[in-house]
This record gives structure tokens, C-alpha cells and sequence, in this order.
């Protein structure tokens, strides 16, 4: 790709940028959300047509005017959200789009795509309904798909988002897999553990410019963040609360059928509580429960002196001050279609309304506010919030319950899928809600983040919990351990 240009209403999304991929490497995009890697990828895989600047695919010159003919070319792209019909089955999924190219029966279809999964180690039944498949194994008959139209080159987008670690080192083994076979891998990725652990080369875009390009071997971390943030990240996880005895919050015999077995623990003033775990182990069914949206049990729930009667609903937890940073931004926080300011304003009528008319006005300046207290990148507040960037996108989110000046807020998962500035500046926000009096309940799977902010960690396993780790405790070895239940 040669001097790459795209602009969206005259905002510029990536800036003449070249970028290369050699048959049987690993290629890692990086940059924070809003640098043009995805953007820069569309334009290689036919979704969108570039401004300016050429693509030489084996030294000719190439037009990918549709995701079709970038497939003809070899070229496919495996996106964040899936791309899979749910009803339909794996083999139907992995010939859906082809059937013009091949007329044969449904018996045949399935031998096909059983010859396929066969040849890439797949364990998936051809004949099972898509619906019924776990994260990972649908990344992997995405994987299939692609690879379904002869792909030389795979562009995998955040694959590791929504997985377990175990299935990552699997994901990683079917893709060193496929560089045997002489295919190119994008990898995009905002997990440097990851791209360390995978990556031949990387090429970090900024500000939808490219700052970088070279062999992993000849980065260090350090590096990379600061081309990514465009400055020095002399720490990466800031920390400024001071704990203290005082209990906020306690929790006797909280409980939820099916799903966590009685609980009990308590948060201080000025801590940041961790609670953390492998996927399933009912962590965040512990924040759904706090938050009133599955129905819990509980012997006793105090917040700041004041005993809690029931959680039925999310209304109740909003009318006792907590408040739930969720972990699907798109389905649980936002209104996609809806401008920044509405789904800011939509959980907050309340505070701009007189006799049930909103002051738009009002709304707007206080949306922006927001926008400038927390960094978030737009044009305007009236932008709809699916053209934000996924960091972007979740900050809205904070915003919207911030504007309710909660006593206690649950944050869950609240860094996935974004990038390591953003991240930092989720840290930050955090170390200051406690710092103002807030309790924070932080819950994550990344234990880097677990460690290093939290001031003592609750460890789960099959719904219970298997430790209360204090500061010095706290390890990733220590809370492992815990959370297969040694």
C-alpha cells in the first residue's frame, strides 16, 4: 500500500501512509483508537475506497473496489464483531456468498467444509448451528471463511477482544499454523503482551500517520507505547489514592442463584476493590447483581451508613447511588445511532428538564463538559456515537453515570478493547472518583491492570471466592492460583 490517503467529511483518517506485507509473516498494526488501523485495513480489504494511493499486490497494481474483489485477490478480513449468521450453520457460514461459484448438494457442502476444518485442525461439527458455538470457535469458522476464498493475506481486527487466555495461545498456534502455510497475517492488536509473543514486524500508526515500522526484536515496550501516544509513558499504571480504614461498602451473603455462590466483603474509603478471575467464574454476575439487573439475595448491603432494602431493578441501584460501568459498551451503554449528547443526556433527563421538556442547550453544554473534562476526541457532541472510536465510546459511557455523581461505581472489564492511552486515562479517572470519596469496584480478566491498581483483590472461582489478596499479596501468580481454585 502506497501513500494511502481517506477523509471523512473533511476529517482526515489516515495521511499518506504506506504499509507492506510479506507472504508468511506476522504483521502487527498498532495505535490508539482513531490512529487509521481500521480504516487503513478497510481500504485493503475493499470496504472502503481510499482518497488517494495505490495497492501492489505480487507487483501489479490492484483496485479494491468491493470486499468481493479484494476476495478474488486473496484478500480477507476477519473484523471485531463477527460477521456470522447465527442460525445458520458452520458450513453455511463458510460458503455463504460462494454459492454461485459451486453448485453441489447439502451433503456435499458439509464434507466440503469438514475437509477444510480437517486441514486446519478446526474441532468444529460442520453441521452445528453457529448460535451454539462458543467466542472462540467462532473466530475460528471466521478464520475458515477467510481462508474458504484462497487467502493469501488474513486481516485479523482485535481477534483476542472477547476470549479467554487459553483460547488466545490456541488462536496464536493456528495463526503460526497458517505463516507456515505462506499466508500473511495483519494482526491488530492493542495488547502488547500479545504482539510481543506473536508479531514478526509492526507498524504503529498515529493520528492516521505512520511513526513506525521495523522487526519486533529491535522494540522494547517503552518504545512502541511512546510512538503510539506520541509521548513518554513513564508509567503506565498511575496510581495516586490513599486507602483508609473507613468502610463504604460492606456486602454480607450476597448470592445469585446459578451463578455466585454467598459472598461477603467490604470497600474502603479511597481503595480501589478488585475483583478478578478466569471467564465464567461469576465475576461480573457479581456486578450485574450489585447493579440490580439480575436478581440477587443478600443478608446485608450498607453503603456509607445506609442499608440497602432490596436490588430488583437497575433503578434501585441508581436511586442508592451505584452505578455499573458495563462491559459490552455497545449493547449494555449505548445507543449507537444516537448523538454523544443524547446518550449522555438520555440516563440524566432529570437534571436538563422543566415540565418533561429537555433544554437542549443545556444538555449540550453540559455534554460538552464531559467532552473536555475527559478527553473525548469529537468534532462536536452532536456526532452519533457509533463514529467514535472504541476508546471513545467508552468514555461516553463513564460520562453518562459520572453526570449522576454516583456513591459507588462498578466498573467491569472497562479498558477492553481500547488503547493504551485511553487505557491510562481510565486509570486516571478512576484513582480520582476515589480520591473524591467514590467506592470503586474494579473488575478485569487483564491481571497486568489488577495488580497494579487495585489495593486488595477478591478471587473467584465456579462462583465463589477462593481469596481476599491485601496489597503485598497481590500478584498475577497469586491471584492464578486462586482462580483455578488452588
Amino acid at each position: 500500500m502506497i501513500g494511502i490517503r481517506k477523509q471523512f467529511s473533511g476529517v482526515i483518517a489516515v495521511d499518506d501512509v504506506d504499509f507492506d506485507v510479506e507472504y508468511g509473516e506476522i504483521h502487527v498494526l498498532l495505535g490508539e483508537n482513531g490512529a487509521g488501523k481500521s480504516t487503513l485495513m478497510k481500504v485493503l480489504s475493499g470496504i472502503l475506497k481510499p482518497d488517494a494511493g495505490k495497492i501492489i499486490l505480487e507487483g501489479n497494481e490492484v483496485k479494491m473496489n468491493s470486499i468481493l474483489e479484494a476476495q478474488k485477490h486473496g484478500i480477507s478480513m476477519i473484523h471485531q464483531e463477527l460477521n456470522l449468521c447465527d442460525n445458520l450453520t458452520v458450513a453455511e457460514n463458510i460458503y455463504l456468498g460462494l454459492e454461485e461459484t459451486f453448485n453441489i448438494s447439502r451433503k456435499s457442502l458439509f464434507a466440503k467444509a469438514d475437509e477444510l476444518l480437517s486441514q486446519l485442525n478446526f474441532e468444529i461439527e460442520s453441521r452445528k448451528k453457529v448460535k451454539n458455538l462458543n467466542a472462540s470457535e467462532k473466530q475460528l469458522v471466521s478464520i475458515a471463511k477467510a481462508l474458504s476464498r484462497n487467502a493469501k493475506i488474513l486481516i485479523m481486527d482485535e481477534p483476542t477482544a472477547s476470549i479467554t487466555e487459553h483460547e488466545v495461545q490456541r488462536l496464536f498456534e493456528i495463526m503460526k499454523d497458517l505463516k507456515r502455510k505462506n499466508i500473511g497475517i495483519v494482526f491488530i492488536s492493542h495488547r502488547l503482551d500479545e504482539v510481543f509473543a506473536i508479531a514478526d514486524r509492526v507498524t504503529v500508526l498515529r493520528d492516521g500517520r505512520k511513526v513506525g515500522v521495523g522487526k519486533i526484536d529491535e522494540f522494547d515496550r517503552d518504545k512502541i507505547i511512546q510512538w503510539m501516544i506520541g509521548r513518554k509513558l513513564s508509567e503506565m499504571y498511575p496510581k495516586s489514592n490513599v486507602p483508609s480504614d473507613e468502610v463504604i461498602l460492606e456486602v454480607k451473603d450476597f448470592s445469585i442463584p446459578g451463578y455466585v455462590n454467598p459472598i461477603s466483603f467490604e470497600v474502603r474509603r479511597g481503595e480501589i476493590f478488585g475483583i478478578s478471575g478466569l471467564v465464567g467464574c461469576g465475576k461480573s454476575e457479581v456486578a450485574l447483581g450489585l447493579f440490580g439487573a439480575i436478581r440477587g439475595t443478600f443478608k446485608k448491603i450498607k453503603l456509607f451508613d445506609r442499608e440497602i432494602p432490596k436490588l430488583d431493578s437497575p433503578l434501585d441501584a441508581l436511586k442508592m447511588g451505584i452505578v455499573m460501568i458495563p462491559e459490552d459498551r455497545k449493547a449494555l451503554g449505548l445507543i449507537l445511532d444516537l448523538s454523544i449528547a443524547k446518550n449522555i443526556i438520555v440516563a440524566n433527563t432529570d437534571i436538563v428538564s422543566t415540565f418533561g421538556q429537555i433544554n437542549w442547550k443545556k444538555a449540550n453544554e453540559i455534554t460538552q463538559e464531559f467532552v473536555n473534562k475527559l478527553s473525548i476526541k469529537t468534532p462536536s457532541v452532536r456526532v452519533p456515537v457509533k463514529n467514535l472510536s472504541g476508546g471513545n465510546q467508552q468514555k461516553v459511557v463513564v460520562a453518562k453515570y459520572l453526570l449522576k455523581k454516583p456513591r459507588l461505581a462498578i466498573f467491569v472489564e472497562p479498558t477492553r478493547g481500547i488503547d493504551v492511552g485511553a487505557k491510562v486515562e481510565i486509570y486516571k479517572l478512576i484513582n480520582n472518583l476515589v480520591q473524591e470519596g467514590t467506592g470503586v469496584i474494579f473488575i478485569s480478566s487483564e491481571l497486568p491492570e489488577v495488580v497494579n491498581l487495585c489495593d486488595r483483590v477478591a478471587v473467584m472461582h465456579r462462583g465463589s471466592m477462593t481469596a481476599l489478596l491485601e496489597r503485598d499479596e497481590i500478584s498475577q501468580e497469586n491471584i492464578m492460583k486462586a482462580a483455578v481454585g488452588c
